[in-house]
């Protein structure tokens, strides 16, 4: 007996061991991948000189720091390698990788020599990114990186080198790269890619918040290039950017930089449509998209209501309605230059949640959404056209750069919120109506009702793995449950119990 209790205790030890050990291998190695690769750009920005101490000048001197061309986004430059080779990169709240040309392309001019930087690390890992329209692939790497327009913000960060690209770059754009500047979870391949702004919030000790003040053609006047302009603001709040008061918004999900409309409305007029169709699949902030899009019924709605109101204003004059090719975003809409009669359109206002029982309004103008196309693209010389900048969206709200133009926007990832203020950026028409801002006013709804209830892809296959990892734990433990049962039956005597209860044993008593 003695010889048997042995045996059972060391059964019991070898299936703990294995159920722990089994667990801990499939669990442990989850992570192991994103730590790895997380600490070597740690230890790569451990490397560089003292922390930047964040001042008025610093934040001052990025200031008109960004370049574009009408509908092809705006463009930073930066300096990348050793020695330092200047590139321009599309700023983008709606992505987190960083990454530019490596390789020749008949859309730009330049492109990053990575062989001829003596920093820059082949990280040996494939990337491939795709947009809503374009995409590219690549490699990642790691090489120093500063931004030009900010003086000792040199970082090592993760940079993809783009070999192949599919309409991702726009020829004549001036862009050979793009920095994206939202969260790791959309980082690609995967979240374990130190995404910029993070490289430079840890590396550099800059405080975790940017701004952005997107401008139209009227950021300087005379407008001889028909250039975009305007800033983004790493660090910081430059107050000189926007006039009155700033409103914030609490952000639903750190992923994009997504937020909740609770309402929209056309010449101040609600949808009155279920606010959980204005977030279908979500709403986020995103400088790299370049119109305001919408969920198709929200759209449909939305252009019904200009058109209404199009046909109103134009009732006593010779105006046409436009054809619906110019509603859908597909062809222009020309006048005289200096004579386009904004007031032919209404404001598209939203509103937005403060979080703490108030709202606020964004009125979007006429001047805003009535999106130029470019003195290249213009009919005549002597006609100022334009395209419909709201469009239909698969995807959910964009509030793309149509919607930043009229405002300055601030990032605060700190306190987990986005700040909207007036823009103090020149208008193209004086005399037209301007963006604005209405608020604070009450609200008594919970603006997380309105917030699209998604599953995420990855949340399902936590729960997979976890259903696998509870099967296998199952398939561990029940030897041991049956050893341990055993063991204790042993110790009571019920086996001998057992037996003498039993239908074979009934038998045997009956023959005696």
């Amino acid at each position: 007996m003695k010889n048997d209790r042995i045996s059972v205790r060391e059964k019991t030890y070898i299936v703990v061991f294995i159920s722990n050990l089994c667990v801990s291998v499939v669990l442990g190695n989850l992570h192991i991948v994103s730590k790895r690769h997380n600490d070597t750009i740690k230890s790569l920005n451990r490397g560089v000189s003292d922390q930047i101490s964040i001042n008025q000048d610093i934040l001052n001197g990025q200031v008109d720091n960004l370049r574009g061309k009408p509908g092809e986004g705006f463009s930073l430059e930066v300096e990348i390698g050793t020695p330092p080779q200047k590139l321009k990169v599309l700023i983008d709240t709606g992505s987190s990788n960083l990454a530019v040309a490596c390789a020749p392309n008949d859309d730009i001019s330049s492109y990053f020599h990575k062989d001829r930087s003596t920093t820059f690390h082949d990280l040996g890992r494939n990337v491939d990114v795709p947009y809503t329209q374009g995409s590219w692939s690549g490699i990642l790497g790691t090489d120093k990186l500063t931004l030009s327009s900010f003086p000792g913000s040199t970082v090592t960060a993760n940079i993809a080198c783009i070999n192949e690209a599919k309409e991702f770059f726009i020829n004549g754009s001036n862009w050979q790269g793009i920095m994206g500047l939202g969260y790791a979870a959309i980082a690609r391949p995967d979240s374990s890619v130190e995404p910029f702004v993070d490289s430079l919030v840890q590396g550099r000790g800059v405080p975790d918040i940017f701004s952005v003040q997107l401008c139209g053609l009227g950021h300087i006047k005379p407008n001889i290039n028909g250039t975009v302009g305007g800033s983004v603001i790493f660090g910081g709040i430059v107050s000189r950017l926007y006039k009155g008061q700033l409103f914030s918004t609490p952000l639903h999900k750190q992923q994009y930089y997504e937020i909740v409309i609770i309402d929209v409305l056309v010449n101040d007029t609600s949808l009155n449509m279920d606010c959980k169709e204005y977030n279908f699949d979500r709403t986020i902030v995103d400088t790299g998209t370049t119109n305001f899009r919408l969920p198709h019924r929200v759209y449909n709605q939305v252009i019904s209501m200009i058109k209404l109101y199009y046909q109103t204003a134009t009732s006593t004059t010779s105006q046409t309605m436009p054809t619906d090719k110019f509603w859908n975003g597909e062809d222009d809409l020309c006048w005289r230059t200096g004579q386009v009669p904004y007031y032919y359109f209404p404001t598209v206002s939203f509103s937005l949640p403060s979080g703490d029982g108030k709202k606020f309004t964004l009125n979007v103008a006429p001047q805003q959404y009535l999106r130029p196309v470019g003195e290249e693209n213009d009919d005549s010389l002597l006609d100022d056209c334009f395209k419909m900048g709201i469009s239909s969206s698969d995807t959910g709200s964009v509030l793309g750069a149509v919607v930043m133009e009229g405002f300055y926007v601030i990032f605060d990832r700190t306190n987990k919120q986005i700040q909207f203020g007036e823009t103090t950026c020149g208008q193209v028409d004086n005399t037209a109506m301007t963006s604005s801002i209405q608020g604070y006013t009450k609200y008594d709804g919970d603006y997380t009702d309105c917030a699209y209830i998604k599953i995420d892809p990855k949340n399902k296959t936590l729960t997979i793995v976890g259903y696998v990892l509870a099967g296998i734990c199952g398939l561990c433990i029940t030897p041991l449950i049956v050893l341990v049962i055993q063991w204790h039956c042993r110790r009571s005597r019920c086996r001998k119990l057992k037996r003498s209860n039993s239908d074979f044993n009934d038998l045997m008593e009956e023959q005696r």
